[in-house]
């Protein structure tokens, strides 16, 4: 299993990536952690239940780290939903952020909280199809919480929060 380690001016926290259950979502990181543009990695964006779009019909908890996809082309691969790889949108859950099934970015989510709603059949993304959970948070959740305590009135951060990565804990 790869491990990685994310070190940010709020301290580090670590994630291990499960290619057993989810080989290509797990592929598709090990590669873009590795791409030389991923040192503008931050932490971009943190949704709460106070900044939740208007729109959002269910209000999550997650810190979104990664690439900004903002004016990016978006990257396609196998959708590794909840049911089919058996991982689910639990605590400290690593996900794959997309927008249609298959279409990601180098950009992934750590859950807060239990969020069933991101799983497939839940009703946060339209399609009902949910994100592709891939890895765990395996330590430094206590800097995890300081961060998430960062968020803003709108979930893009007007500062993101840079992140150095580092294979291996």
């Amino acid at each position: 299993m790869a491990s990685y380690r994310f070190i940010s001016s709020l301290g580090a926290f670590g994630i291990t990536l499960d290619p057993e259950a989810a080989p290509a979502t797990c592929s598709y990181f090990i590669r873009k952690f590795a791409e030389p543009q991923f040192i503008k990695a931050s932490v971009f964006r943190i949704v709460t239940e106070k900044n939740s779009a208007v729109d959002a019909v269910v209000p999550i908890a997650v810190v979104q780290l990664g690439l900004d996809h903002r004016g990016k082309s978006l990257d396609r691969i196998v959708h590794e939903s909840t049911d089919w790889s058996g991982l689910t949108h639990s605590r400290w859950a690593v996900s794959a952020a997309r927008f249609g099934k298959g279409e990601v970015y180098p950009s992934c989510f750590i859950c807060m909280r239990n969020e069933p709603a991101l799983d497939r059949g839940g009703n946060r993304h339209p399609d009902g199809e949910g994100f592709a959970v891939f890895g765990r948070v395996t330590s430094g959740f206590d800097k995890l919480r300081r961060i998430f305590e960062c968020a803003e009135d709108t979930d893009y951060l007007s500062k993101p929060i840079p992140l150095t990565v580092v294979r291996g804990l």
